[in-house]
């Protein structure tokens, strides 16, 4: 009878049972068994009562349920209950509480409450009393990192947004409790505490009531002593006295290959993670295993904790060695790890525990496996697997799709955790969780501006959630900038609030920010420490103690500075605590700075602007021409204070400098609003006093591409040409200030080919234009400029081009209001556009002869009508008309239209490609006019300048005036659907006549004469003959080796005598006639030259003869630039031309943008012969690479056609 009790301890002493009765509650003890369902046949029995069967059928239908393992699955949060046994894996420790992974990578938390009860007692006897002689070991010392420990799952708290809280417990009364004193036998294994420290040993706490459990020193594993509540895991050695008397060991070999067996009495009630048994494959299935031990109980093995190198080798039959995982007692699921790493010789303490690559987004991961009911497995490029749980596959809205996970080539992950139990990544395919910037405290960085939500307003402070996953403190003086006495009314649940980051203790997971404007929003550098905080540097910190002797200021992290009372302030301070308060931002700037011993001295009185401004840049690497991208901070009268991203560097764009169209900075300065991105700006100077200054002028900023432009006054010369904008108008000449800080002065007579009386009313301030040197003051370190047109080449041409642009600008503020605005006037303005038509009302007559209509489809706008557009047209009051849009003006809430009939019943016709017409201009403003084509219905936009530095002709472009169009684009994509044309010059048809010569005295070829400057231009120099005649010198003419890069004419000055040679004549173009009497009247001037070597040998008469071959190096003169063949065309000489193509001028990509800014008109090039032509003039096809044949191994340019 004694051995039947031992075999089976569950039925005890109190009741016997038959052996048919034993068997049946053998069977219901293997409730993980997987069976076939199988007909039995039964004997024919009396029929019962039909409530007696009916029971009797739910029963036999529930034990079959019990026995049946329908699937194998991962072990689920969802799956767990108060009092489920898990093995579990130390991660982290911290002083009240330790993180433990789970299987499936499931984490929970050890609080220090839940150790034991003789640790607990010493707690509480600590914080009842502050004079106890019992020493509190830390929960460091308790537990390590990597230590495999028996829990119990203690509360499965709710806390917000859906998330459960797992807490568990190693208390020995709460594992073992399925355990009594008889059920103890020799060789089982078990976890425990110490319970206390004797003189030979230690008594364990195993949770068994009435049991002693006696660990020896000397079967200890370390041999050392331990403390009390120090968890370990023992091998029962000895069992007296009816098991109230147990010795322990901590043998490590023992405790490896302790296997628990069916002689030591476990059951389903008394199995305990942890153990390791031998067990045999029943079934193999997709997701996992199912395995029978301990004579007939059944387990599980899920896909993640089969062993890696063996998973494709498992068949029914095999016998395997195991770790049981966890056990749920109220549905007896087993779960069991044939992972080698929980295995011996392994199984005690795990090395991996964490990994570096938590946080880390992979991109291109393939789905090795998808298990429907857990989860995916993911390889990473690198080919480490990686588990996505379920949930954790889609977004938490979306429903579980496994076809579109199966039918996606490749996937983007990050990695959210590391599991020790399976030594495997787990993963999240969720878009919101890879995209986001913060995942975890290491990804906080201090000093970082961080947005969140307020959770909980406490007496020392706000909780903030920055992420799911981060969590920080606003303390109570950083809630704002002044300490708040009442902060509730502001801060409560669910306020947004900005904030930057102060510390960050990624260990302990600890967050903490500030809200103080100040701090939150500065641009000096931040002293994140000692290091940072260099002699002389400014910064922004607060106070944290304000004494006798001076305050005591805190930056980011723990950088900490005195700053001394006679530093305090410029006057002198006899008590610092009634000037400065706890909490208080101030500016100060580091006298002395000792790192090593962290010591730091300040000084607020020595803070100046110039130095906040300078102090506020140095972290920008400044460059002249740089492109930036900003943020707008504040809208200021002349321009917009912003922020370069990503550095947050301070700057400053005037209005002026956001188009290059005087008309479209203003609406662009009021559409802007702060928090606006602002893209492709460039750097323009830098200064102590302003800052950094931005500019987004087209022009201008393709002139900064350029290398070649002057960076100081010794860099100018005579004749160059430079893109600028007007700094100031005078009476006597305008200002124009250029890159690098360079200005000079276009005198008023420089100021335009006409007669100009007032300067006031040619130029506006902040005006792009394009200004030629023309005298240099090199001890003043000053110069003149001209803005005549007929001196320029730069900009002469790509009036379309700064059409196009200008009218993008405008598109981009009509865009912005109408989307920033709801009101019904935006909505009603956008939807009307240059030529729609409207039926209108007549309604009252203006000062100014114009006439206010009324629209309904416009009713909340002002829709004006000028005299010129009413001509022949009643205009009674009352009167119902069409007309015609002309223009949209937002910032005032105006349409200006057209009633004359020849727009408003024109029928629009098919335009032609390089059709002539006749354009009428029907509204015009300072930039762009609007024009009729002819009888052909189209109505569409033309600049008012052909060159950026045209004087507007009110006489040319008034409303009614007539000009020469060409059709350029019938419809172009850039204007909308509007007609592209191009002016053409007023002037008459020309026919071919007859040259003639002229008149004057002959002059003799080869002839040597002293001449008079005249003119000085860039590819050639006019000059005076003695006899009265005009002559011309070749700029190949005038210097025998002149500098690459330098202008040779500008070495000429107006007036000055030089001695010339006659080499040849020079037919051109005369303006003695009338063009309407001599169309096409042409003269010939002579040919000089003031070369020294044809002046001085008589021989050389004529013009040199030609003789050039490939490879040959010659000099030659930038002449103009040709857009449509992309071509630079130069002179080599007087009747020499020479052609470069685009590839054979450039020698990096980026020159290809704007290649007509590479060479100034009369620039000397040095080049290279590659081909010479047939036609004349004679002409040259040129390289300025220096490449003139292509070889095998050469690299050369070249450009995508197709």
């Amino acid at each position: 009878m004694a051995t039947m009790e031992e075999d089976f301890p569950r039925g005890g002493t109190e009741k016997k049972t038959t052996e048919s009765k034993n068997v049946k509650a053998h069977e219901v003890d293997n409730l993980f068994e997987t069976r076939e369902t199988v007909v039995t046949k039964k004997r024919k029995v009396v029929q019962q009562d039909g409530k007696q069967k009916t029971k009797q059928q739910k029963v036999e239908r529930e034990d079959l349920k019990l026995n049946t393992a329908a699937t194998v699955e991962i072990l689920h949060l969802r799956n767990l209950k108060i009092g489920t046994l898990m093995l579990g894996c130390v991660k982290e420790v911290s002083d009240f509480e330790a993180v433990v992974g789970f299987p499936s990578g499931l984490v929970g938390y050890l609080p220090i409450c839940n150790i034991c009860d003789s640790y607990t007692s010493i707690l509480k006897d600590n914080l009842d009393s502050e004079d106890s002689l019992k020493e509190v070991v830390p929960l460091s010392q308790l537990l390590t990192p990597g230590m495999l420990i028996r829990c119990v799952v203690s509360s499965l708290d709710s806390i917000k947004e859906g998330h459960t809280s797992l807490k568990v417990s190693i208390n020995p009364k709460g594992v073992n409790k399925v355990l009594s004193a008889a059920s103890l036998k020799p060789g089982m294994t078990l976890s425990g505490c110490v319970e206390s420290v004797e003189d030979h040993g230690f008594l364990v706490d195993i949770g068994i009531s009435g049991t002693k459990a006696f660990l020896p020193k000397q079967s200890t594993s370390s041999k050392k002593d331990l403390n009390v509540g120090q968890y370990m895991t023992v091998l029962i050695e000895e069992v007296k006295n009816d098991g109230r008397v147990v010795r322990l060991s901590q043998d490590p070999q023992a405790l490896g290959k302790a296997c628990a067996e069916t002689q030591q009495g476990w059951t389903l009630d008394t199995l305990l993670p942890g153990l390791l048994i031998q067990a045999r494959i029943k079934r193999v299935t997709p997701h996992g295993l199912i395995v029978t031990y301990l004579s007939s109980f059944t387990g599980m093995v899920d896909f993640l904790h089969l062993d890696e190198d063996k998973a494709s080798t498992y068949n029914t039959g095999d016998e395997v060695l195991a770790r049981v995982l966890y056990v749920e007692p109220s549905t007896r699921h087993v779960g069991l790890s044939l992972r080698s790493h929980l295995l011996p010789p392994g199984g005690a303490v795990l090395d991996d525990i964490s990994s570096e690559r938590v946080s880390e987004v992979v991109q291109g991961c393939k789905m090795s496996a998808l298990h429907y009911h857990s989860g995916a497995l993911m390889k990473m490029p690198d080919g480490t697997t990686v588990f996505v749980h379920k949930n954790l596959t889609k977004e938490a809205s979306e429903e579980f799709n496994p076809n579109r996970l199966l039918t996606q080539p490749e996937h983007s992950l990050r990695i959210i955790d590391y599991s020790p139990m399976e030594r495997m990544h787990m993963g999240t395919l969720r878009r919101s969780t890879v995209n986001t910037e913060l995942f975890r405290y290491q990804d906080v960085k201090v000093g970082q501006i961080v947005e969140g939500t307020v959770m909980d307003l406490q007496k020392h402070g706000a909780y903030v959630r920055i992420t799911n996953h981060i969590k920080g403190l606003i303390p109570i003086i950083h809630l704002a900038d002044v300490v708040l006495k009442n902060p509730e009314k502001i801060f409560t649940s669910g306020l947004k609030v900005k904030c930057r980051v102060l510390s960050v203790d990624a260990q302990q997971k600890k967050l903490c920010l500030t809200r103080k404007k100040a701090l939150v929003e500065s641009t000096l550098p931040l002293f994140l420490s000692y290091a940072d905080a260099k002699v002389g540097r400014i910064s922004h910190g607060f106070i944290v103690c304000v004494k006798d002797f001076g305050c005591i200021v805190r930056f980011y992290e723990d950088v900490k500075g005195l700053v001394p009372k006679a530093e305090l302030s410029t006057e002198h301070v006899t008590n610092p605590e009634a000037l400065f308060f706890a909490g208080q931002v101030v500016k100060a700037k580091v006298l002395d700075c000792d790192e090593e011993k962290k010591m730091l001295r300040l000084s607020f009185r020595a803070v100046t602007e110039g130095d906040v401004k300078e102090a506020q840049t140095a972290k920008f690497d400044f460059v002249v021409g740089k492109t930036v991208e900003v943020k707008v901070c504040r809208k200021v009268l002349d321009g917009l204070e912003v922020s370069i991203v990503p550095e947050e560097v301070p700057a400053f764009i005037p209005t002026v400098h956001l188009s290059d169209h005087v008309t479209n900075c203003l609406p662009l300065w009021m559409v802007l609003e702060e928090g606006d991105t602002i893209s492709n700006l460039m750097c323009l100077s830098k200064t102590k006093k302003k800052g950094i200054t931005l500019t987004k002028k087209p022009l201008l900023k393709a002139c900064l591409e350029d290398d070649s432009i002057p960076k100081n006054f010794s860099e100018l010369q005579v004749g160059m040409q430079m893109v600028g904008w007007v700094k100031n108008i005078m009476p006597y000449g305008v200002f124009v200030d250029f890159p690098y800080e360079l200005f000079g002065l276009a005198p008023k007579a420089a100021m335009g080919d006409q007669f100009i009386t007032d300067t006031s009313t040619v130029f506006d301030i902040g005006q792009t234009v394009v200004a030629k040197v023309t005298n240099l003051d090199e001890e003043k370190n000053r110069f003149l400029v001209s803005l005549r047109v007929s001196e320029l080449s730069l900009s002469g041409e790509g009036s379309q081009a700064r059409l196009i642009q200008g009218l993008k600008e405008r598109k981009a503020i009509f865009e912005m209001m109408t989307c920033r605005g709801e009101s019904d006037v935006l909505q009603q303005l956008s939807a009307v556009s240059l030529g729609n038509k409207l039926k209108v009302t007549v309604g009252d007559n203006r000062e100014d002869g114009s006439v206010a209509l009324t629209s309904d489809q416009l009713s909340e706008a002002t829709v004006l009508v000028s005299k010129y557009h009413t001509e022949g047209v009643n205009v009674s009051p009352g009167c119902k008309l069409t007309a015609v849009v002309l223009h949209v003006d937002l910032s005032k809430s105006e349409v200006h239209v057209s009633l004359l009939p020849k727009l408003t019943a024109a029928t629009r016709k098919k335009l032609e490609k390089d059709s002539k017409l006749t354009a009428t201009i029907q509204y015009t403003d300072k930039d762009f006019a609007v024009v009729s084509l002819g009888d052909s219905g189209h109505l569409t936009i033309i600049p008012t300048r052909t060159h950026i530095n045209d004087i507007l002709n009110s006489k040319k472009f008034h409303v009614g005036s007539c000009l020469n169009v060409t059709v350029e684009e019938p419809s172009s994509e850039e204007l909308g659907g509007l007609p592209l044309v191009e002016c053409q010059k007023q002037n008459a048809t020309r026919e071919t006549q007859k040259q003639e010569q002229s008149k004057s005295k002959s002059t003799g070829l080869g002839e040597v004469m002293t001449v008079t400057v005249k003119k000085v231009k860039p590819m050639d120099v006019v000059v005076i003959l003695p006899s009265g005649t005009t002559g011309s010198i070749h700029v190949s003419q005038i210097e025998e080796k002149p500098a690459v890069g330098s202008f040779p004419t500008s070495s000429l000055k107006v007036g000055s005598k030089v001695e010339a040679r006659v080499i040849g004549a020079l037919t051109v173009h005369g303006h003695k006639f009338l063009p309407i009497s001599h169309p096409d009247f042409k003269v010939s001037l002579p040919e000089l030259t003031l070369l020294p070597s044809k002046l001085n040998d008589a021989d050389k008469k004529a013009i040199d003869k030609l003789s050039y071959k490939p490879g040959d190096e010659v000099i030659c003169f930038a002449s103009k630039f040709d857009k449509e063949s992309q071509c630079l065309e130069v002179h080599v000489k007087p009747n020499v031309m020479g052609t470069v193509e685009l590839l054979a001028m450039i020698n990096k990509p980026s020159q290809a943008n704007h290649p007509q800014t590479l060479f100034k008109l009369g620039q000397t090039i040095s080049a290279k012969v590659v081909g010479l032509g047939t036609s004349k003039p004679f002409r040259l096809s040129l390289s300025l690479t220096g490449m003139y044949k292509l070889e095998q191994g050469v690299i050369t340019m070249a450009k995508t056609t197709r």
